[in-house]
């Protein structure tokens, strides 16, 4: 049995559930829905990264979202853990192709969760209804969280489309 918490904005979820061939929602000590704080200390004990603290400067453009990009060590070229709201919803893993290859990482990966949801040349993916992991060439391996991207996604769309009725609106004036 597996148990799976997880958070969803202001709500948690946890359930018990049996499930085979589950998406991980965690590599290492790092699980998506953790606060920042807590994948800084883990990074900071963590011998495949060599994180050095916070950046000087970040350079986002909404305030509610934050990224922690810190270089890895021989299997992990660069490493991006993004957040919405303190929550990490993305874990983002440039893999290091002197010391790794696509297809050992494919079969890895296919031994865990099995046969993928979606398979083409430049990416594929495993999903579950609360997480996808994606891998894409040259090798990335990618966590998202769905909850939260699909909600991100649909702020995204209502924006746009507030903004096409409000500049409409707005060239009507003249």
């Amino acid at each position: 049995m597996l148990l799976f918490t997880t958070n969803l904005g202001s709500q948690t979820m946890e359930s018990l559930e049996k499930v085979e061939n589950a998406v991980s929602r965690r590599y290492r000590n790092f699980v998506l829905g953790m606060s920042s704080n807590e994948v800084k200390d883990n990074l900071a004990l963590d011998n495949w990264f060599d994180y050095r603290g916070d950046p000087d400067l970040s350079l986002l453009q909404r305030p509610r979202a934050s990224v922690i990009d810190t270089e890895g060590t021989l299997f992990i070229s660069r490493a991006l853990f993004q957040f919405e709201d303190d929550s990490l919803i993305s874990i983002v893993l440039e893999l290091n192709l002197q010391t790794l290859d696509w297809y050992t990482v494919y079969s890895a990966l296919e031994n865990k969760y099995g046969t993928p949801s979606n398979l083409s040349p430049s990416r594929i993916v495993w999903e579950d209804t609360h997480t996808r992991l994606t891998m894409e060439k040259p090798l990335t391996v990618k966590y998202l969280d769905r909850t939260v991207f699909e909600a991100a996604l649909e702020e995204d769309s209502n924006r746009k489309a507030w903004l096409a009725q409000a500049r409409g609106e707005f060239l009507d004036e003249f």
